[in-house]
């Protein structure tokens, strides 16, 4: 326990407020709401932000690191676009959707946290492993599948959307091709 309390002790205060902040965001999401069509992909960006930032300036290879986020986010983006539930209900004139509540959302920001503050606590707790590729690969594939889940499924969320407000894009599509 005194292990535990020490790490607790050790990490940088900005942390806590950052961890309390994605709960709230993520808890946001628990209830049933209404969002513009603009804002729907503030999340994935976010994430994406994140998941990028767990590649640049690792120890692994960057043709690598490429290969394992490109790889690790499309898994993530197929499990992501499965767990999708359709919207409630789409306004196509207010251009709003309406969303179930969901716990996707929380989990993928905790895990996100968790991550990090797990790999900055490897990291500073063995500092030669800064340096081991495999440890830098694992960083990012861990945050590219995460990334990953938020795109594929509030990707989903947009095709429900846009087959909602324009349904003869795709019969348009399949004629042209």
């Amino acid at each position: 326990m005194t292990a535990v309390i020490n790490i607790i002790q050790n990490t940088p205060v900005w942390v806590f407020p950052l961890i309390a902040g994605v709960l709230w965001l993520g808890s946001l999401n628990l209830r049933q709401r209404m969002l513009q069509i603009r804002l729907l992909f503030a999340f994935p960006l976010v994430m994406l932000v994140l998941s990028v930032g767990n590649s640049i300036g690792t120890s692994a290879p960057p043709a690598l690191a490429l290969a394992d986020w490109i790889g690790c986010a499309a898994v993530g983006a197929a499990i992501g676009w499965r767990l999708a539930r359709r919207p409630l209900a789409i306004d196509s004139a207010a251009r709003r959707i309406t969303l179930s509540g969901s716990m996707i959302p929380l989990v993928v920001s905790m895990a996100i946290v968790v991550l990090r503050y797990t790999f900055g606590y490897l990291y500073a707790r063995y500092p030669e492993l800064v340096a081991d590729p495999l440890y830098a690969l694992a960083l990012i594939a861990g945050g590219a599948i995460l990334g990953g889940v938020t795109f594929g499924r509030y990707g989903r969320l947009a095709l429900w959307y846009r087959r909602v407000v324009n349904p003869l894009a795709e019969v348009g599509a399949i004629r042209r091709g």
